[in-house]
């Protein structure tokens, strides 16, 4: 296990703080602490420690994490070290709040199995990244520009504040079909492009989602596509603010919710702020709750909880404000956000 490292008490972020605070201050009760293998990080600038990490991915071998200071950092999920980093190019008016690893061709036109497509929130663009090679002797350390694309907006293929992307590969992993783009602060949708970054078409319209058989998105945060027991894909949104996830088809139609603005809480099948969401191997969802300061697994199928992970919280084991997690070799890896560190555990 690794060693546990201090920890902050800020409570920044872009969700319900006061929500939060509340229930740092006890008004709900806990649901047990995270039985967790280990903790890395703490709070600091320095390799493998972060200033509140919001976004969290893995490349098949390792994790790649961002946090509030725009740092990119590639860790190493056994240990917690730093094997590689690099920041943002611009950070001034704010920092990523989201990002997918996947394959897709570089700046060369040569196929690469792991490009970084970041959301760059603030600055209304999607960023593609070919990453820098490992700290050590003779490899590349800085990252090289793929592409990137978007302008601030409402129009086609502009955005307002860029959240999350999903990248849908061809069955033969060698081609990208589409990007998914999400957004809020006006917009609030997904745009849909093709693998060569053109516009296609956008779903979803601002609202709490009072009609069901609407799409309307208040914060969609996260996204991810994910095959279905019968071997369909579709598009899994967590649309933070309206405390649900919405499944879709990959044409944008929707096939149903899980929760609602309405049903809103910390009971077992409800949700409040949920902000990250990841997938296990028998296809349940690890959801990451910033504002119920938990993780939780359902199954969005059959739309019931199957569990739920931590409490409010600075003592290891309890959460405050996760934002995100992924799973990686059926270990779940989670963004303890405001407590600046990473809690690995077995769900």
């Amino acid at each position: 296990m690794g060693a546990v490292a201090s920890v902050s008490v800020g409570m920044g972020g872009c969700g319900d703080d006061s929500s939060i605070d509340g229930a740092m201050r006890g008004e709900r009760p806990g649901t047990g602490r995270i039985r967790y293998t280990a903790i890395f990080g703490g709070l600091g600038d320095t390799p493998g420690r972060y200033a509140y990490p919001r976004a969290i991915e893995h490349d098949g071998e390792a994790l790649w994490i961002i946090d509030k200071a725009a740092r990119v950092q590639r860790i190493d999920p056994r240990s917690g070290a730093c094997r590689a980093t690099f920041r943002m190019p611009e950070f001034e008016m704010g920092k990523p709040t989201g990002f997918c690893v996947a394959p897709g061709l570089d700046e060369r036109g040569v196929w690469q199995e792991s490009l970084l497509y970041i959301a760059d929130t603030h600055y209304h663009r999607v960023m593609v990244y070919r990453p820098p090679g490992e700290h050590v002797p003779g490899e590349r350390k800085e990252p090289t520009l793929v592409a990137q694309w978007g302008s601030h907006g409402d129009g086609p293929g502009e955005f307002y504040y860029v959240t999350d992307v999903a990248v849908d590969v061809g069955e033969d992993g060698k081609s990208v079909r589409r990007v998914y783009v999400s957004e809020y602060g006006g917009n609030d949708r997904v745009s849909v492009f093709s693998g060569e970054r053109e516009f296609l078409f956008s779903f979803g319209k601002p609202g709490l989602g009072e009609d069901p058989s609407s799409i309307e998105f208040n914060r969609p945060q996260s996204m991810a596509i994910r095959r279905t027991r019968d071997g369909r894909r579709e598009l899994v949104v967590v649309d933070s603010c309206n405390h649900r996830i919405g499944r879709f088809t990959l044409e944008g139609e929707l096939i149903g919710w899980m929760g609602s603005f309405a049903t809103q809480g910390r009971g077992a099948g409800q949700f409040y702020f949920p902000y990250g969401i990841a997938f296990l191997e028998d296809g349940t969802a690890l959801v990451s709750e910033f504002g119920g300061n938990r993780v939780q697994r359902v199954d969005l199928e059959a739309r019931r909880s199957l569990g739920v992970y931590g409490e409010p919280g600075r003592e290891p084991g309890q959460l405050a404000a996760p934002w995100a997690v992924t799973v990686l070799n059926d270990v779940a890896y989670l963004l303890d956000s405001a407590n600046n560190r990473l809690v690995v555990f077995d769900p």
